[in-house]
C-alpha cells in the first residue's frame, strides 16, 4: 500500500502545475513509478487546422523522446484519433473521471496488436494503455493516457485506484490551469502576465493572509463587496456560506476534485446583488511554488469570474457542444454581455416568464446549477476572453506584450 504521504504530497504538486505546467513532467514521472506505468501523456486534440484533427502530446513523462512521440503521431494519426474517440464513447457519462482500458478498441488482443500504431508502440516496449476523458464539457481537451509494459500488464486493483485517486485532481488543475499558465506559451514568470487577465487572481497563505492579487480581483475587492481584507491581512468572504465552503476546502487537498472530469462544478458561488449574478470563485492548493521565490510556502490560489462582466463567447461552438436551439444560443450570448432575464425579455420583446424558461432549458442542457456556472463552462470553450481586451492580439500568444 503506498504512502498516503506521498499520495498527498503529489497531489499539492499536481495544483501547483496549475500556475506553473512546467511541473508537469517530473508529476507524471511520479504517478508512473508509483502505478508500475511504462509513461504517460496529457494531450488534446487539436482542432484549430483546416486539416484532420491531430492529436498533440502537451505534457509526457520525461522518459518518452519528443522526436518519437511526434513522429508516431505523424504516422498513426488517424488510427489515434479513432482510438482516442473509442475511449471517450466509453466514458462519457456522469461527472467521474473513469480510466477506460484498451479492451475497448478492438474485438480481440491479437485483431489490435494486428494494426500498424500497436505494433510501433510495442517496439518501445508498451503493450497495453488506457485513456481517459478529464474533461467532458470539452472532449477535445485535456485527455489523459497511460501506457504499460508486458511485464507489468494492465492496471488493476491498487494501481488502477491509486491512478484514479490522481485523476480528478489532474483534471481541476488543468482546468484551473487553462485560465492562466496554459495560456501564455512563454518563458516568464506567472506574476508578469497576471495583470492581463480578466479574471480575479488571490494568493493567500493556509492562513488567509493575502500574498498578491491581481487587478481584476483588486477591482472585484473595491467594486463588488464579495471580498475584504481585513485588519490581519487575511481574505474574508463576505456570504457566510462562502466562507464555510472556503474553510472546507481550505482543510484538505483531498476535499479537492470531488466532480471529476467537470471541476467546474466544484466552483463556489458568491451571489451579487444583481438578480442571478455572482462570483464564480475556484480555489487551487499551492505547495512550495517556484513563481513565489519562497520554496516553504504553503497557501491557496483562488480564481474569480465575475459573471456580471461581458464576455465575447463563441456561442455557436457551445451550440454544437450542447444542441442547443437558436433561440437558446441567443439567449447564451445576451447572459454572456451581463443581462439580466428582465434586460433580455426587454431586448427580445418576450415575457419574463419566457425568457427564464429558456434560461432554466439552457442551464439543464449545459448541466450548469446557475447562470454563473453556465458563463463559467462558456469560457472554456475561447480563453482569449480571459485578456485585457486593449491588449493587441497578433495570433501569436507569445508575442503578448507583458509588463
Amino acid at each position: 500500500m503506498q504512502d498516503s504521504r506521498d499520495i498527498n504530497a503529489i497531489i499539492l504538486s499536481i495544483y501547483d502545475a496549475a500556475l506553473e505546467p512546467a511541473r508537469w513532467p517530473a508529476i507524471l514521472d511520479r504517478i508512473a513509478e508509483l502505478a508500475d506505468a511504462r509513461g504517460a501523456f496529457i494531450f488534446d486534440i487539436d482542432t484549430s487546422h483546416d486539416a484532420k484533427p491531430r492529436v498533440c502530446a502537451t505534457y509526457h513523462t520525461t522518459n518518452y523522446e519528443s522526436s518519437l512521440i511526434e513522429a508516431y503521431l505523424r504516422a498513426h494519426n488517424e488510427q489515434e484519433l479513432k482510438d482516442q474517440a473509442t475511449f471517450a464513447a466509453s466514458s462519457r457519462e456522469g461527472d467521474n473521471v473513469e480510466l477506460v482500458p484498451d479492451t475497448v478498441l478492438a474485438p480481440s488482443r491479437e485483431e489490435m496488436m494486428q494494426r500498424a500504431n500497436a505494433q510501433t508502440m510495442a517496439s518501445y516496449g508498451i503493450h497495453y494503455r488506457a485513456g481517459a476523458l478529464l474533461n467532458k464539457d470539452h472532449y477535445y481537451s485535456d485527455r489523459f493516457a497511460v501506457q504499460f509494459s508486458k511485464r507489468a500488464g494492465p492496471a488493476t486493483g491498487e494501481r488502477l485506484h491509486l491512478l484514479h485517486t490522481f485523476m480528478p485532481h489532474i483534471a481541476k488543475a488543468l482546468n484551473i490551469g487553462r485560465h492562466t499558465s496554459r495560456l501564455f506559451n512563454v518563458r516568464r514568470a506567472m506574476l508578469d502576465v497576471l495583470d492581463l487577465l480578466r479574471i480575479g487572481i488571490c494568493i493567500v497563505t493556509s492562513a488567509g493572509e493575502v500574498v498578491m492579487t491581481n487587478r481584476e480581483f483588486d477591482r472585484q475587492l473595491d467594486e463588488v463587496g464579495a471580498f475584504r481584507v481585513d485588519h490581519t491581512k487575511r481574505l474574508v468572504a463576505s456570504n457566510e456560506t462562502v466562507r464555510k465552503q472556503l474553510a472546507t476546502l481550505y482543510a484538505s487537498a483531498s476535499n479537492h476534485g470531488k466532480f471529476g472530469a467537470r471541476p467546474r462544478k466544484e466552483a463556489i458561488l458568491h451571489p451579487l446583488e444583481e438578480e442571478g449574478m455572482g462570483l464564480c470563485i475556484e480555489v487551487s492548493p499551492l505547495f512550495m511554488p517556484e513563481m513565489l521565490g519562497d520554496r516553504g510556502f504553503k497557501g491557496f490560489a483562488l480564481f474569480s469570474l465575475d459573471a456580471s462582466q461581458s464576455y465575447n463567447i463563441d456561442t455557436s461552438f457551445l451550440a454544437q457542444a450542447f444542441s442547443l436551439t437558436r433561440s437558446e444560443e441567443a439567449i447564451l450570448s445576451m447572459l454572456a454581455e451581463g443581462l439580466t432575464n428582465a434586460q433580455i425579455s426587454e431586448r427580445r420583446d418576450r415575457s419574463l416568464e419566457t425568457v427564464s424558461s429558456q434560461v432554466k432549458t439552457l442551464l439543464a442542457k449545459t448541466m450548469s446549477h446557475n447562470r454563473t456556472q453556465l458563463i463559467r463552462l462558456a469560457t472554456e470553450f475561447n480563453p482569449r476572453i480571459f485578456i485585457d481586451p486593449n491588449i493587441p492580439h497578433s495570433g501569436d500568444e507569445e508575442k503578448l506584450p507583458l509588463k
